[in-house]
């Protein structure tokens, strides 16, 4: 069964432009495409055809681009406006963009500019609706977000785990989302509607996590005042997420042991067995096979923990999921705070491509937020990522150290750098930037790059 095509609607009261339009784009199977000669027209055809793009030149006679914009907004706010802007019209485009629109792009356009923004638009739409391009794989599984074919490989084993009341014990380094993992694995499974209970046990000392996992009886200990219910009975029917098992106690282990073998345990200061029935999901950073020969972790809990094992892969073994995660966050936090902050500029996007992000995906989305924050244009630059991460690029094995200026200043201090590191090699030089020789010998000669004495 083919695809649906992407209806596009272009606004413009040029005939010539709409000709042009539909010359260039009609061909590709991807799109349907209708035209509208101004903003009253084309709100009579948005009634009967609900295009998924709006692209509407700026300046038109009656209702023009901005007031097309705003009414768009307001009656089909899931449809994503580009504006077509003269050269002369900076200050009209930047009113557009703070209007809702999601991008803009000079007139005459260029062909291969407008498909770029087209293709980012409908990655954005299918981020949006959870498809990849081909329309079976997600991308945007319940809240995690991948197209790398580890991350596809995450996907499918999350689909078969979470119908079963298996234990699962997942692994990965610090910020790459084992608790989004757990939560999925719980959404997809018949416990869905049950309570999801997370526990960071890292967090609780060595005195209060038996408490906190198992309640206490009325007068346990000091200031034990009444009875408390702990996290496991809390999850009674539903799901429990033990975050950094390897950080338990011995005397915690046995207890939590006993849960997994016959469902069972005592709260603390108590005598009665508490029957309960909780799928338990665990996850660690830790190398726990490590831990065993160190006696500080139980090899028979383990191997009760270790019954179906999930990867979760760092960031930067999942390098292509980057550009996705980055334009996932800069469109959550822009409509968090209530900022118009469309795009990251290509630059910056080379620096996050570049960094190895030891914090994972948590680290990438703290970036990005405080970007946000800091910005007050419609775009991301390098200055607004470089105070929170140190550039190394492993191709080059060199540290990158960038300058707080203009986006000209920060491309000649990366070139120089890595001309220095590749010994005045262009031919290597210029792969490692991955552009080409003679582009790299042209911006040498345009910023007056010179060899060190």
């Amino acid at each position: 069964m083919s695809e649906e095509k992407v209806r596009i609607l272009y606004v413009d009261d040029e005939v010539a432009y709409r000709r042009i339009f539909c010359r260039e784009l009609g061909e590709d199977e991807r799109f349907e495409i209708k035209t509208a000669e101004d903003g009253h027209d084309a709100l009579r055809v948005l009634e009967n055809f609900r295009a998924a793009i709006v692209l509407s030149d700026l300046s038109m006679p009656g209702m023009d681009g901005i007031a097309l914009l705003q009414e768009i907004r307001q009656l089909y706010p899931e449809i994503f406006v580009l504006i077509l802007t003269g050269v002369d019209s900076a200050t009209e485009a930047v009113r557009a963009m703070k209007a809702g629109a999601y991008d803009y792009i000079l007139k005459p356009f260029d062909l291969a500019m407008l498909q770029m923004q087209l293709d980012k638009i409908l990655q954005h739409r299918r981020l949006l609706q959870g498809k990849d391009q081909s329309g079976n794989g997600e991308f945007h599984f319940e809240n995690l977000v991948g197209q790398d074919p580890a991350m596809f490989e995450l996907f499918e084993c999350i689909r078969r785990v979470a119908p079963t009341c298996a234990t699962v014990l997942i692994r990965g380094e610090s910020g790459t989302g084992k608790e989004l993992i757990a939560s999925a694995i719980h959404a997809r499974g018949d416990r869905a509607n049950k309570p999801f209970i997370s526990v960071n046990c890292a967090a609780l000392t060595e005195n209060l996590i038996n408490d906190a996992l198992f309640g206490h009886e009325k007068g346990a200990f000091t200031g034990a005042d009444g009875l408390k219910i702990g996290f496991f009975e809390c999850a009674n029917g539903g799901t429990i997420f033990l975050d950094e098992i390897g950080d338990i106690p011995m005397q915690t282990q046995v207890a939590l042991l006993r849960v997994l073998e016959m469902g069972t345990f005592q709260r603390v200061g108590g005598t009665d067995t508490i029957q309960v029935d909780s799928r338990i999901i665990c996850a660690t950073n830790k190398d726990l096979e490590v831990a065993i020969r160190e006696k500080t972790f139980r090899e028979d809990l383990y191997y009760r923990l270790n019954v179906i094992t999930l990867t979760a892969p760092p960031l930067r073994e999942r390098a292509s999921d980057i550009p996705l995660l980055a334009d996932y966050f800069l469109h959550k936090y822009s409509h968090e705070n209530g900022k118009q902050i469309t795009a990251i500029n290509p630059i910056a996007q080379d620096l996050l491509k570049t960094y190895r992000w030891p914090g994972n995906v948590r680290e990438l989305a703290n970036a990005i937020e405080r970007a946000v924050l800091f910005c007050h244009g419609q775009e991301l630059l390098p200055e607004h990522f470089l105070p929170v991460i140190r550039l190394t690029t492993p191709a080059l094995d060199l540290n990158l150290t960038l300058p707080s200026s203009s986006l000209p200043e920060i491309e000649r201090h990366v070139i120089r750098q890595v001309l220095e590191a590749k010994h005045w090699n262009l031919t290597k030089a210029a792969e490692a930037l991955s552009i080409a020789r003679g582009t790299l010998y042209s911006k040498i000669k345009s910023y007056g790059i010179e060899k060190s004495s």
